[in-house]
């Protein structure tokens, strides 16, 4: 079926007279800010008895005439002015919901954002708003300026407020008024002081976070997540637009060409075959190679690529007291597979094809579930492991789900981990409470031992696929990123592969400003492949754009080592692209596209769609989900990078490869595992106490 592919992008007209604006150099009540990167030559003429050239700002108030000012009429094709006429485009856009009497705030890529009151899922304890966003942009996909609507899914406010809370240190986010504002703000200067004194908190209400609904007793939901994010999504965005878009007085505003989404543009599509995202798994008796596509349908007939290079394998638990009855039914579920009449799992032996048993004698239980690690390390210190002809893996038993509001306990499956990863010792952590559950249905619970025997099986050392096609010897470098929110403070990380196996190599870890740290790490890389095979270019999947003070060291260790050969850096958005995207209206009610499809956005811009649909279908079913696609970034520092045209659609087809080597799920992943294996890193390794030892840096101990 040929696929027709829409947006969520309206389409509305230049302005048929150049649109005026009104200046000052001084700030007045209703002005706002033109920042000096905006000034342009029409601008700076405005003023022929003052040199701007050296101001921060100067003021408009766009169409309202401000007496004895200066105006100037907005060039539409100069950069810098269009770039004002933006600015004052989401000037009207956030004022008119504010008229209308909507919360309207600034999303995280600061677009206006309007929080719409729902007449559903209101509870005693809170309030629901939906939350959709408008990003606007010129002649992107087409040659018309554009709105791109969008849902940012929804938020929870608080019907009791600040003023009533005792439990403050969990309260984050507020609304107060038709505003947000940060509860835990910094006062470090005067103007966040003047406003933090101005609040009446009997009238600012928190927005729901799982911490401060615990500490406050608010019942808990399962989240309500849909099979399918395309249909929510675009019901939401086109029930929006009908009711408070398509209007008369909204149009005034933004003469839509139609009441309707566009189509992308059928010269923006292409699609990278999918045969290029074949697998390899376990050569059959007789030496074949075996491949397929998709690692769930795979793994329940193939053998994994390849297994651990030790083959005596020992499993032990570490649990509460009162929880070790419960781990021999978990164990003989993961050891010998799950009675169902569908039986997908039939032990760990049959599913990764590596033989493990119990061993007894270094089972460790404790009695204090909020701080057991000095029952743990007193047990540890009185064992002995074999480690010269044994590998060994720890099952944690965790009391606390990752959701418990207390910081203290979220961190105990951290400290377990590196307290085993010092021993040698690999951990999978199992949230007790769900294990019971899953005891009980045992045919879910197939799925959850599959994960955990893919995971177990890589973390040991083994490959369960890899990548078929290998006819290119480049070096892939990923980085990725995670904010520890309590910290307020990011960690990067990078992983490193060749892409002529897909397979992990090894990986360091920092803070966000070691920047020279990571380019030696990098540096390093390029050094240990090049010494030993000629690249035909070296790849960076960079979490977000790449700044010069980032770049710069590699370029110039690169010139150093005089290797004469392209760098090409991808930025690959990690969070799913919801601002943008597209659905395939021809795939019934289902809306996702093809895996493998991209569309391109911009100059050297693309959306590209990782998921488990593929051509005419087969494989797929809704258990796989309806991954949102990631937005692509790419550019290199080399003048002719990019004159071999094919060369973009082998960048991406590289990326669509590596989402397809993740080995902690065998659901597949829209994220390829360059950004999200050193997001992972991140997230765990800063908060050891002493770091990742050097003989864990090659294994996969975080999946």
């Amino acid at each position: 079926m040929q696929e027709h592919l829409k947006t969520n992008i309206l389409n509305f007209k230049w302005p048929s007279s150049t649109p005026t604006i009104f200046l000052s150099l001084e700030e007045t009540e209703g002005s706002h800010p033109i920042h000096w990167s905006k000034f342009s030559k029409h601008i700076k003429e405005a003023f022929p008895d003052t040199d701007i050239s050296g101001l921060e700002h100067i003021y408009t108030t766009f169409t309202q005439e401000i007496p004895n000012a200066p105006s100037t009429k907005i060039d539409l094709t100069n950069g810098k002015e269009l770039r004002i006429y933006k600015q004052f485009l989401k000037h009207q856009l956030k004022t008119y919901f504010l008229d209308k009497g909507y919360i309207v705030v600034k999303n995280f890529v600061r677009d206006v954002q309007v929080w719409m009151p729902s007449k559903k899922g209101n509870t005693a304890d809170y309030n629901l708003y939906y939350k959709f966003s408008f990003k606007i942009q010129f002649a992107t996909l087409t040659d018309l300026p554009e709105l791109v609507v969008s849902y940012d899914g929804n938020s929870k406010v608080l019907t009791k407020s600040v003023q009533d809370i005792e439990e403050t240190e969990y309260i984050k986010r507020c609304v107060y008024g038709q505003k947000t504002f940060n509860y835990q703000m910094n006062l470090d200067t005067e103007d966040k002081q003047e406003f933090h004194n101005s609040i009446d908190f009997n009238q600012a209400f928190p927005i729901f976070n799982l911490q401060l609904a615990r500490a406050l007793n608010i019942p808990i939901e399962e989240p309500n997540r849909p099979k399918n994010k395309y249909q929510k999504y675009i019901a939401l965005i086109s029930k929006f637009a009908e009711k408070y878009l398509f209007t008369e007085e909204f149009k005034a505003l933004f003469p839509f060409k139609e009441d309707a989404f566009i189509d992308v543009p059928g010269n923006r599509i292409n699609h990278i075959n999918p045969n290029l995202g074949l697998l390899e798994f376990g050569k059959d008796q007789y030496g074949n190679k075996r491949t397929h596509l998709v690692p769930k349908k795979a793994m329940n007939i193939l053998n994994p690529y390849r297994r651990p290079n030790n083959q005596n394998i020992k499993i032990f638990f570490i649990c509460h007291t009162s929880h070790k009855d419960s781990v021999l039914s978990f164990y003989q579920n993961l050891k010998e597979g799950v009675n169902t009449a569908k039986n997908y799992y039939k032990g760990l032996e049959a599913y990764v094809n590596i033989k493990a048993t119990a061993s007894k004698e270094h089972f460790i239980e404790f009695t204090n579930e909020n701080d057991p690690i000095p029952e743990i390390v007193e047990k540890l210190e009185s064992l002995t492991f074999d480690h010269d002809n044994i590998k060994y893996a720890a099952f944690y038993i965790s009391p606390f789900d990752k959701f418990t509001p207390h910081p203290d306990d979220r961190e105990i499956y951290i400290h377990i981990k590196e307290l085993f990863l010092n021993e040698g010792i690999v951990t999978q952590v199992v949230d007790y409470e769900k294990m019971i559950v899953n005891i009980q249905d045992q045919y879910n619970f197939q799925f959850s031992l599959q994960n955990m025997a893919l995971a177990i099986h890589a973390k040991l050392g083994g490959a369960p696929w890899k990548l078929a096609v290998t006819d290119k010897k480049e070096l892939v470098i990923g980085v990725g990123a995670f904010t520890n929110q309590g910290e307020n403070r990011r960690y990067i990380a990078s992983a490193f592969s060749f892409q002529n196996n897909g397979l992990f190599r090894n990986f360091e870890y920092f803070n966000q400003n070691e920047t020279e740290l990571l380019a030696g790490s990098i540096l390093k890389a390029i050094r240990d492949f090049t010494s030993v095979s000629q690249a035909d270019k070296v790849v960076i999947h960079f979490y977000k754009e790449m700044s010069y003070e980032e770049l710069k060291p590699i370029i110039d260790g690169m010139n150093k080592l005089k290797l004469g050969v392209p760098l090409y850096i991808l930025n690959i958005n990690k969070t799913e692209a919801e601002d943008m995207i597209a659905y395939d209206v021809n795939w019934g009610d289902k809306l996702m596209p093809v895996s493998g499809t991209y569309i391109r956005i911009g100059l050297n811009k693309f959306l590209l769609f990782n998921n488990a649909r593929y051509p005419n279908d087969r494989f797929y079913s809704d258990t796989d989900g309806y991954p949102f696609p990631i937005k692509i970034k790419i550019s290199s520092p080399d003048d002719d990078a990019f004159e071999d045209v094919e060369v973009i659609e082998a960048l991406l087809t590289q990326v669509y490869q590596f989402s397809r080597l993740y080995w902690k799920s065998l659901r597949q992943q829209n994220v390829p595992i360059t950004i999200k294996y050193p997001e992972m890193v991140a997230q765990i390794a800063p908060r050891f106490n002493n770091g990742v030892p050097d003989d864990a840096k090659d294994a996969l101990w975080f999946l």
